[in-house]
């Protein structure tokens, strides 16, 4: 079953390619609808600004028309003249007559407007409204441009913002003085024009907030602006925006907007509009979230029949399946509970049957090898090699004649902890800490005697709690000395290492000797994985056929080259967890 679909997955993987393709087709139509939208938005906001712009523009064109066309109107020279009537009533009839000119020109523009005629001349000027200030030479100096310019309110045109423009009489010469001109026409008109037309706009709904604006300047808003808002959207887009862009979109409150630019070529303001894209697109929203919500229905109601599929069907397949691979593994103990239809408990009560029948019959083939095994390790650990005993009984006895005392307390102590441990049968398990001590007896033993011999024992004190099979490591140390350093002439090593990693336990003995060919540890080897071997019932066979009893068919004996010279031999097995340390 590893690696295949089953038909609970295929169901899934069906109903997930059909949801798949109408939610990716429905995302997709929402952001078409929405760029669309935006487009729409965009285009009809560059339409009625360009529309607004043309009107301002025609209407600010209209007036400088008329006041350039003044420049030349007789009348305005007679009056600018250096001949000034001498009568009264010809000076009042010229006035009169130019003054009720102006008005006539004034009136016919829809804005609010002034029209003025400076003559420097004389000193004297005449206007389209009732009250006009007296020359004032400097103030023309000081605010003369050919172009629109933006003025603040002042004493000369009462409390209103206004834009100004002149035209003269000669040529304009940026360093010639107002009084060196023969006649200066003046016209402005007040903001208020502006804002009147921004609302007139406003309120047919062309656009959704308009205003005008100039880099360093105030902006001019509608009566009913959101002035925050518009304040926050200019801070927002910046200046250089206006040179460099058409439309742009910013965050405001946690709304987003598009904001789009249009400039006035005469008056050199721009003109913005900014709309809130997530009011105009939450109907296309909302018909989404309804599509999602529906979806979403949908995918629920999907993931019920497959929870009814996976509990009336995969699970009790899941169930038999686990169970079988439970027997397969050795697990013959297992068991399978199961309430639901009739077809798959009959199934399971007869699964459940089996597995009964085939525990009962490998209990007893278990019994049988469980008997064998305690009777193999009893005849090991009965095994004492009595030619070992002697040899120790030997040198005591040779010690104590030369009256090396040191030597034979040593040899006493070491040889009666060795057998102290050694005759012990009350448990089969001993922690390797205990099994290290063991053989630091065992090796201080052989040391006493064979005074070339020396050991290294590397074992990290995170493994000394692990529970291994008793007189487990002794086997392997004692074949070191046997038949590795035993033959060769130099100072004989045995070195003893371990380490754990991810659950992998490995001690390795290894020695200086003169080791083993390809051939013999090949045969060696194979002889350690025969468990029918009857030929070494008491060397690395035994060690190995323990290893793999206690810890499974995972643990290995294996026989390498040793770094030292000789030969080395590494115990491998598993461990799940830590586990707890054996006591005396």
């Amino acid at each position: 079953m590893h690696g295949r679909i089953s038909l609970y997955q295929k169901m899934n993987i069906i109903l997930i390619c059909l949801l798949t393709p109408i939610i990716l087709l429905s995302l997709y139509s929402n952001r078409i609808s929405n760029n669309v939208v935006r487009e729409e938005i965009e285009k009809s906001s560059e339409t009625y600004l360009a529309l607004l712009s043309h009107q301002i523009d025609s209407t600010a064109d209209q007036l400088s028309t008329l006041a350039l066309s003044l420049n030349r109107d007789p009348s305005v020279r007679a009056f600018a003249s250096a001949v000034y009537p001498p009568e009264p009533y010809d000076r009042y009839f010229l006035l009169s007559n130019l003054s009720e000119k102006l008005g006539l020109t004034s009136s016919s523009i829809s804005w609010q407007n002034i029209i003025t005629v400076h003559a420097p001349q004389i000193q004297k000027n005449v206007s389209s409204m009732a009250s006009v200030p007296e020359f004032d030479g400097a103030y023309i100096d000081e605010n003369m441009s050919q172009a629109w310019t933006y003025h603040t309110a002042d004493f000369h045109y009462g409390s209103d913002n206004f834009f100004m423009r002149y035209f003269v009489e000669p040529t304009y010469n940026a360093n010639r003085r107002a009084d060196q001109y023969n006649v200066i026409t003046e016209v402005s008109f007040s903001q208020k024009n502006l804002v009147m037309l921004l609302d007139m706009f406003k309120a047919n709904n062309n656009v959704n907030d308009p205003l005008l604006y100039k880099p360093g300047l105030p902006p001019i808003h509608n009566s009913t602006s959101q002035i925050e808002i518009a304040y926050e959207l200019l801070s927002e887009i910046g200046d250089d925006a206006f040179i460099h862009q058409k439309s742009i979109r910013v965050d405001l409150a946690g709304h987003e907007y598009m904001a789009t630019i249009q400039p006035s070529e005469t008056l050199g303001w721009y003109l913005i509009d900014y709309v809130p894209i997530d009011d105009i697109l939450a109907p296309i929203d909302q018909m989404s979230a309804i599509f999602y919500v529906t979806v979403g229905v949908l995918v629920v109601i999907g993931a019920f029949l497959s929870f009814m599929i996976y509990r009336n069907v995969q699970r009790p397949v899941l169930l038999l399946i686990g169970s079988v691979r439970a027997l397969m593994r050795g697990d013959y103990s297992k068991r399978m509970t199961y309430k639901g239809h009739y077809e798959f408990m009959y199934l399971i009560e007869q699964f459940n049957l089996m597995a009964q029948q085939i525990q009962e019959l490998i209990e007893k083939v278990y019994e049988s090898r469980i008997r064998m095994q305690e009777a193999t390790l009893k005849q090991l650990q009965s095994q004492i090699d009595p030619h070992f005993l002697y040899n120790c009984l030997n040198f005591i006895k040779n010690s104590a004649r030369m009256k090396d005392e040191e030597s034979v307390v040593s040899m006493s102590i070491h040889l009666g902890e060795y057998y102290r441990y050694v005759t012990r049968l009350e448990t089969s398990l001993n922690s390797l800490e205990q099994e290290i001590e063991l053989i630091v007896n065992y090796l201080e033993i052989h040391k006493l005697r064979h005074h070339k011999l020396d050991y290294q024992i590397h074992i990290p004190e995170t493994m000394m709690h692990l529970a291994l099979p008793r007189l487990l490591l002794q086997p392997v140390v004692e074949n070191a000395i046997e038949h590795g350093i035993s033959s060769v002439e130099e100072a004989g090593l045995i070195r003893i290492s371990g380490t754990i990693h991810q659950g992998e336990v490995t001690l390795s003995v290894e020695d200086n000797g003169e080791g083993m060919t390809a051939e013999e540890r090949t045969a060696m080897q194979h002889k350690l994985m025969d468990s029918s071997n009857q030929e070494q019932l008491c060397g690395l066979w035994n060690v190995s056929q323990r290893l793999i009893l206690q810890f499974g068919k995972e643990s290995s004996v294996t026989l390498t080259d040793s770094e030292l010279g000789g030969l080395k031999v590494v115990l491998r097995w598993r461990v799940a967890s830590e586990e707890p340390k054996k006591n005396d």
